[in-house]
């Protein structure tokens, strides 16, 4: 209680406070490197390491977070300053832009109820399989690449659609990221739509009904006041190490110490696993936090036998697929999908500061961005659109072993096949099929077709559903161990030809370049306005010129008639003419030089453009007689040959 009320008085009754971190937003507790805008580029710069930003505490759709208006405006700065600076420690509008993604995690306030449980606590959680994600130190959460990356998922396919085809996140990328287990039992079974006596018997808590009468979920607010933390939130101005340890503390006060009275223990265990699951593994978009694995942690001792890393999988899948594309925030483990494109896409959004740390996720350090949200955006969708084919990582782990990963060791006899996973009501599929290349293999062209009824049957409203008989042939599935993913294809030329075929007319893959995407057009612009002002400038020029030898006419008629020297006042108005002409020749001259500069500029990029058609021309001609490799280069290159055609 001691140290409770010293966290207390540090932070202070009225000083501004967030609840959490909020994810996509440069906090001050941010640790990484910060980019600056330059022209239309992304510029770099390392900024001191504080901390690991990021994860926010309670997600929001946009704003501040839930709560976030207890921020306390000085007086002399009007009474929506600090609101302006508010949570992000900087001057920033008051709404946000529309549209900007937010991850819905409550990572940090996770890992402190994680910290704060009872040693014994901890251990069981490490023996479910849950302690190398737990110990992942949160770190800033991109939405902009993660939005990038999002919307070039394809439902049907179940796969990301990029430029040089399809890419699908496998079990190996779960097990070597997330640390979690990918085999093991399938996590299923049988959901309710009255949670009342589990969530009473086993939480202590009371669920909430919806406008149909079912109660599904807990809420939030209630289920954090359960753990100790009720109204905990981060200062904008506090390091998240330093929140983490306090939140920690305060957790630490609510458990039971006491290892024998086990159903206290083991309420309090599943308190914060039904956290974990609803604020960090299994996000939802909504506030509440749903009930749906009360079921299997009914008995805590067979929980670290399911495959939480295939259900982590399933949870993707299901919430990229149900998307319209107008969500304003985003369920599941978002650091995740942003870590599998760091391996497979070097975008230079992260820089690698622990080489050895496993799992993977902890190798890495987000670069932070100070430049809006809408401009990121754009840029990295024109990064991806434009990612040279042969810089793709298709097999990230090929130098690596599987050393200090006993989930990686557990897990290799699924790394390779085509499966269906489980998450409860959320079962998808696993089509490495469709990306054979990330297995050493050559790509064949494979039809596909969205799985029907599955997500329909999924969201129905039965009062009890169990997902075993509900679907026996994908439970079965993956109780044979699904199906070994081989390619009998001799090369991936005819593969890579049938993908520009089938989807190259979307807009996102290879649209037709504008003035802003090519150097050529943007150098025909810039010559087309400079023509422009040289017409302008010569045209003023020519004006003045004749106003100066008009006056000097006058002058001279009135100096002769007068038999004098000109007026005192008319000798200024000259200079300031002679000055206004001298000014408009420097122009002039200024203006032809920059003309022909981009004259040149434009000629060489045209013969450059030309030069690259012939060649390409040349390469297609000669294909029978060009190794395998350099065939399928041949093949990559044809899909930039549109696009230069259309310059």
């Amino acid at each position: 209680m001691e140290k409770r009320a010293v966290a207390k008085r540090r932070r202070g009754p009225t000083e501004a406070t967030v609840e959490g971190a909020v994810e996509g937003t440069p906090a001050s507790s941010s640790g990484g490197s910060t980019e600056v805008v330059v022209g239309t580029e992304l510029a770099l710069v390392p900024a001191a390491e504080g901390g690991g930003g990021g994860d926010g505490g309670s997600g929001g759709n946009g704003g501040a977070p839930e709560g976030a208006a207890e921020v306390t405006a000085e007086e002399e700065e009007g009474p929506w300053a600090a609101q302006r600076r508010g949570w992000q420690g900087r001057d920033l509008p008051v709404r946000p832009d529309t549209g900007i993604m937010r991850p819905r995690t409550m990572w940090p306030l996770v890992v402190a109820t994680y910290q704060g449980l009872p040693d014994f606590q901890k251990e069981r959680v490490r023996e479910m399989g849950f302690g190398s994600i737990l110990e992942i130190e949160p770190f800033f959460i991109d939405p902009p690449l993660i939005q990038a990356v999002r919307e070039r998922w394809d439902r049907a396919s179940r796969a990301f659609l990029f430029p040089w085809g399809h890419m699908v996140p496998s079990l190996e990328d779960v097990a070597r990221i997330t640390g979690l287990r990918v085999n093991g039992e399938a996590m299923t079974g049988v959901t309710y739509a009255d949670y009342t006596d589990l969530a009473q018997d086993l939480l202590g808590l009371e669920p909430h009904g919806d406008y149909l009468g079912d109660r599904r979920v807990v809420g939030r607010v209630t289920l954090l006041g359960s753990l100790g933390l009720a109204k905990v939130r981060q200062r904008a101005d506090e390091l998240l190490p330093d929140f983490v340890e306090w939140a920690a503390g305060l957790a630490r006060a609510a458990y039971g110490l006491d290892r024998t009275e086990t159903g206290r223990v083991d309420r309090d265990l599943r308190r914060f696993l039904v956290f974990f699951f609803g604020k960090m593994l299994f996000t939802s978009k909504g506030d509440g936090i749903h009930c749906r694995f009360l079921e299997i942690l009914g008995d805590l001792g067979r929980a670290g036998r399911y495959a939480w890393g295939a259900a982590l999988l399933a949870h993707t899948f299901a919430d990229l697929s149900t998307g319209t594309g107008r969500e304003t925030t985003v369920g599941r483990f978002t650091p995740f999908l942003q870590v599998w494109s760091y391996h497979y896409l070097p975008l230079g959004r992260a820089t690698m500061v622990h080489p050895d740390a496993m799992p993977l996720a902890r190798r890495w350090l987000p670069l932070v961005s100070t430049a809006t949200y809408t401009f990121q955006l754009e840029v990295l969708r024109q990064h991806v659109r434009d990612f040279p084919a042969l810089l793709v990582v298709w097999e990230p782990y090929a130098d690596q072993g599987d050393v200090d990963q006993p989930w990686v060791v557990s897990g290799r006899p699924l790394f390779r096949r085509d499966i269906w996973v489980h998450c409860l009501n959320e079962i998808e599929p696993l089509r490495l099929r469709l990306a054979a290349r990330t297995l050493g293999l050559h790509q064949g062209w494979c039809e596909e077709t969205e799985p029907r009824g599955i997500g329909k049957k999924t969201r129905g409203k039965a009062k009890r559903v169990d997902w075993r008989t509900r679907f026996p042939e994908q439970y079965a599935d993956w109780q044979r161990g699904g199906q070994l993913v081989e390619s009998d294809a001799p090369d991936s030329i005819a593969y890579l030809q049938r993908f520009q075929e089938e989807y190259g007319h979307r807009d996102f893959m290879r649209p037709e370049r504008d003035g802003r995407n090519t150097l050529i057009d943007q150098l025909q612009g810039q010559l087309a306005s400079t023509e422009v002002q040289l017409i302008e400038a010569r045209a003023a020029l020519e004006t003045l010129r004749a106003a100066q030898l008009t006056g000097g006419r006058a002058d001279t008629e009135s100096a002769s008639s007068s038999r004098g020297a000109p007026a005192p006042e008319v000798a200024p108005l000259q200079q300031q003419l002679s000055a206004a002409v001298e000014r408009a020749e420097r122009a002039e001259r200024d203006l032809l030089a920059r003309s022909e500069e981009l004259r040149d500029a434009l000629a060489r990029e045209t013969d450059t453009a030309a030069e690259l058609t012939q060649l390409r021309s040349q390469l297609t001609q000669r294909g029978p007689e060009l190794p395998r490799e350099v065939a399928e280069l041949q093949a990559l290159l044809s899909l930039e040959r549109r696009d230069l055609e259309r310059q």
